[in-house]
């Protein structure tokens, strides 16, 4: 991977998009230094909707932090919630490529009604994800808005790139809260 290809650089790049967010300190890990239930959660190429519905039992919602859009790009910042409990379950940054996505499917990400995996499946997108990095973060006090509060320990995500009809559309930064019970609550 090229030094401006590193997971590093395109996060500063996507974190430009959206002006007074700080990236935590970030160190790679491997599969293998990734703790359950982490693990589970982020090493995957799958929809991380379907991923999140699946461990906590109930459908996602979307919660739109902050957006940025441009002539051919949609970048947002969001919590994946649970519809009936209200839980996040996932803090995210993406940035769409507009022009590599159908229409319709355009539409629904701008409406900011649906998580994107839904919205993916529903139009049969055509797509692969690239599971860029493993990471381990260290939140601070500028990210307790990413879960409403900071959770104990250490906590993990991912960068990603979903290719969709081979040309890769969007770019995720993705972060899960950890299993267990709420640390909002």
């Amino acid at each position: 991977m090229a030094p401006q290809d590193s997971p590093a650089k395109k996060l500063e790049s996507l974190f430009r998009e959206f002006v007074g967010e700080a990236i935590p300190p970030l160190f790679p890990v491997s599969p293998q230094e990734m703790p359950e239930p982490f693990k589970n959660l982020l090493d995957h190429e799958d929809h991380m909707t379907v991923t999140m519905e699946a461990n906590y039992g109930e459908l996602m919602e979307i919660q739109v932090l902050k957006e940025s859009q441009g002539a051919n790009t949609y970048a947002r910042m969001l919590r994946l919630n649970g519809e009936k409990t209200k839980r996040t379950v996932l803090f995210g940054a993406m940035r769409v490529r507009l022009d590599f996505l159908p229409q319709l499917v355009r539409q629904e990400i701008l409406a900011k009604k649906t998580p994107l995996g839904r919205i993916l499946i529903k139009h049969h997108v055509m797509r692969k994800l690239e599971l860029v990095q493993l990471l381990k973060l260290e939140l601070g006090e500028e990210q307790r808005h990413w879960f409403g509060s900071i959770p104990p320990g250490p906590i993990y995500g991912r960068v990603a790139i979903i290719h969709c009809h081979g040309l890769p559309a969007i770019e995720l930064f993705e972060v899960a809260a950890p299993l267990g019970p709420d640390p909002s609550a």
